[in-house]
């Protein structure tokens, strides 16, 4: 496993053991929750002195900045920051400067709820944390009172950029791919090199290749190296690679009712790492290394 897939994993681990505990420490008294009526599906998130970041929700998937795709996961956790605000108590009725400045929202970081159709649905101004860190003082945009909120509100909001990122182009289970086809190029039928398929019963299932007899058994030790793809980078600069262009090499994995296609481009300017895009995350160009690459670099020889 990867240093990056573990730290966010640690990551993801670390803000399930807040939530809980939030939860935990703030159940005693009266709360007053804060639910939007409309769904939010875009969050813009302007963080102080830092980074202007905005997630988008699309279907089951989450973007950043309308550039890569985002940590599910985390996402979801910003999400339900924002969609279930929990009051706790008034702790002014004015918003003068020094209110202001006593609760840490002078610079806040500013977090805006949007609809579907680009209507503001929520906005807030997020101050410091109190004593005990597990309440943070808020404001609402249309309202002056300042709130004590439940839960560590900064936290979720501070993330940079690279803790929401997804490096994750695709996961699948050896057991449950039932084909798998390359292409020497793109999907045109000219440009097939090989197609797998698993046949047969549950049970007694086999794999087969037409006109060929292929071993199963080092399909399937192959598919155990390639279960997970990662990202190494993703493509910042969207003119430096244009996704019309040709791939050198194609793969579909078809497994658990998804057809994953996997496109691999030769980078002339960049002989340690391949230019990859996956369908499973749209139209998003990345780099993986070379030595990954090179574990896709199979012929029909390789498994008789």
């Amino acid at each position: 496993m990867s240093s990056r897939k573990i730290t966010l994993l640690s990551l993801i681990g670390i803000l399930l053991i807040i939530y809980i505990l939030q939860l935990t420490f703030d159940s005693k008294g009266k709360i007053k929750e804060v639910k939007p009526k409309t769904p939010i599906t875009k969050i813009e998130i302007e963080q102080t002195g830092k980074n202007h970041l905005l997630l988008e929700k699309k279907k089951e998937s989450w973007i950043l900045n309308s550039k890569h795709p985002a940590n599910t996961d985390i996402a979801d956790y910003i999400l339900a920051s924002l969609d279930d605000i929990k009051i706790i108590d008034t702790v002014s009725k004015s918003s003068n400067e020094n209110e202001l400045e006593k609760y840490g929202l002078v610079n806040p970081i500013v977090v805006t709820g949007w609809a579907t159709d680009d209507t503001q649905v929520q906005k807030v101004y997020v101050g410091k944390t109190s004593s005990t860190g597990n309440q943070t003082y808020i404001k609402f945009a249309d309202k002056k009172e300042i709130l004590l909120v439940s839960g560590n509100l900064v936290i979720p909001f501070n993330l940079s950029e690279n803790d929401l990122l997804d490096f994750t182009l695709y996961s699948i289970k050896t057991a449950e791919v039932y084909k798998i086809e390359k292409y020497n190029g793109d999907t045109d039928s000219g440009n097939l090199d090989f197609r797998f398929e698993k046949t047969g019963e549950v049970a007694e299932a086999f794999w087969s290749c037409e006109n060929e007899t292929v071993d199963g058994t080092k399909i399937e030790n192959w598919l155990r190296g390639i279960e997970i793809l990662s990202a190494d980078k993703w493509i910042e600069d969207f003119d430096y690679f244009n996704p019309s262009t040709k791939p050198d090499i194609t793969y579909i994995l078809s497994a658990a009712g998804r057809d994953i296609k996997v496109r691999f481009y030769e980078d002339n300017n960049n002989s340690d790492s391949i230019i990859c895009l996956c369908s499973e995350e749209g139209t998003f160009p990345c780099y993986i290394a070379r030595s990954t690459y090179e574990k896709y670099l199979k012929t029909i020889s390789d498994f008789m």
